[in-house]
């Protein structure tokens, strides 16, 4: 059954996990301000109940949370809560599913210092499909944000343990996987909840067009062999998102291996987590680890989504080439490839200088506001002609003993070089620096 882009889902099936990739491309405004640091440690998990409804539709929700205690043990049911203040990240579970059947995906949020209430949907945890179309008409994304509602009220809640514990102020996190994943993906479009600052589909299908009243960071993570949620239908819903967002590809991966023990869940729950961290507790240093947490051992590309702000680095710069003091310019206003052909600095020749963190860069041509791409995975010369950054668009920032700089690409480890004296379009072709590879920088 077939609903416009919206496709009919039933229950997984397993399948052995090749590799990981992550796509994407963000040039993400500043995360909002947290209210407290994120936690250095792990917790104990506390675990509370909760009836509630939303009209006549029963809400069941098991909120679990940051409790005192030794971490690492099973969710301890009214444990303590706490000290501290925590960010709420709601979870929704798939067909069949309850919050238990989902603990490797919430129990590592409340592990690392968020409070995670998971409703039980009244028509979708039987398992059976008949009251599927709950999802499709925005009841399940209407009971999220009901039960987003109804936590953080428990804030000023006399007597609950967790009032005053909870982040009001940095937005809520959503996640879910397969039905729970399209119910996630509905909060930010159809059935839209401007609370939302995170999110992450975990094998979802589009939901329909982006709300103009959500801004979140959203981590898409999906298996492109998924024969119940289709791959293309994630990456159409990624597609159709502003930044920031990024995609985790399970290589090989069906519908849901890639969530339990083995099957690269480590690589899932250290992304999926790191994600919530950078989105809600303003960590940037989760989100510099972002790369690493995605690669398995037997992944071959690199982490492809850049996650920073893009505010350059200083003022807009001209690149004066070593090997014969010419200026590069962004030909015909970026439409062309690059050249390093001009004497002197124009608004063809101004770039920004963007820092992505951890020596990575992107250069933005401020003729037309586009990204620097070393097109075709470096095979081809670069264009200023992207709106977004991605693997094509980052490059490494080398700072020569010469005062020059040296730019080498992500996508291919070559450094861009300006052949032929300058005469040849740039191009990220050569293994070693020369005159050629080296850059001054001069404010423009």
């Amino acid at each position: 059954m077939a609903m416009n882009r919206r496709t009919f889902l039933g229950l997984g099936a397993a399948g052995a996990v090749a590799a990981v990739q992550v796509h994407g491309a963000t040039v993400a405004t500043a995360s909002p301000s947290a209210s407290a640091a994120a936690p250095a440690q792990r917790f104990a998990i506390g675990v509370r109940e909760y009836a509630w409804a939303r009209g006549s539709r029963r809400l069941t929700t098991r909120i679990f949370y940051p409790a005192t205690g030794t971490p690492g043990g099973n969710p301890v049911v009214n444990a303590p809560v706490a000290d501290g203040v925590f960010p709420i990240c709601e979870f929704s579970h798939g067909l069949g599913g309850n919050p238990e059947s989902y603990a490797p995906l919430i129990r590592p949020l409340a592990e690392a210092g968020f409070v995670v209430p998971a409703p039980v949907f009244p028509t979708t945890s039987s398992g059976t499909s008949g009251n599927i179309q709950d999802v499709y008409n925005g009841n399940q994304s209407m009971d999220v944000s009901q039960v987003i509602s109804n936590t953080l009220a428990l804030n000023t809640a006399a007597g609950d343990p967790l009032a005053g514990h909870l982040d009001t102020t940095s937005g809520v996190g959503v996640a879910g996987h397969s039905l729970g994943g399209m119910t996630t993906h509905g909060l930010l479009t159809a059935w839209p909840d401007s609370r939302v600052a995170a999110a992450v589909p975990f094998a979802c299908v589009d939901m329909g067009n982006p709300s103009s009243t959500v801004t979140a960071k959203v981590l898409f993570v999906h298996g492109d062999q998924d024969p119940t949620c289709p791959y293309s239908s994630a990456r159409q819903a990624y597609g159709e998102l502003p930044a920031p967002k990024a995609f985790l590809t399970h290589r090989g991966a069906r519908h849901d291996e890639y969530i339990w023990s083995g099957y690269n869940h480590t690589q899932t729950v250290a992304t999926y987590v790191d994600w919530m961290r950078w989105s809600l507790y303003a960590d940037t240093a989760a989100r510099d680890r972002l790369p690493a947490d995605a690669t398995s051992n037997t992944t071959t590309a690199g982490w492809e989504a850049v996650l920073t702000t893009s505010t350059p680095s200083g003022p807009p710069v001209g690149l004066r080439s070593r090997a014969n003091n010419q200026y590069v310019c962004a030909e015909n206003a970026g439409a062309n490839p690059l050249v390093a052909n001009r004497t002197t600095v124009g608004d063809w020749e101004r770039f920004d200088l963007v820092d992505l963190g951890g020596g990575a860069v992107a250069l933005r041509a401020r003729v037309n506001g586009r990204y620097v791409c070393a097109e075709n995975a470096g095979a081809n010369p670069l264009v200023a002609n992207r709106t977004s950054v991605g693997a094509w668009e980052t490059f490494r920032r080398v700072n020569n003993s010469d005062g020059t700089i040296s730019l080498r690409a992500q996508v291919n480890n070559l450094y861009v070089t300006a052949g032929n004296g300058g005469t040849s379009p740039l191009v990220a072709g050569r293994t070693t620096i020369g005159p050629s590879e080296s850059f001054d920088l001069v404010n423009g």
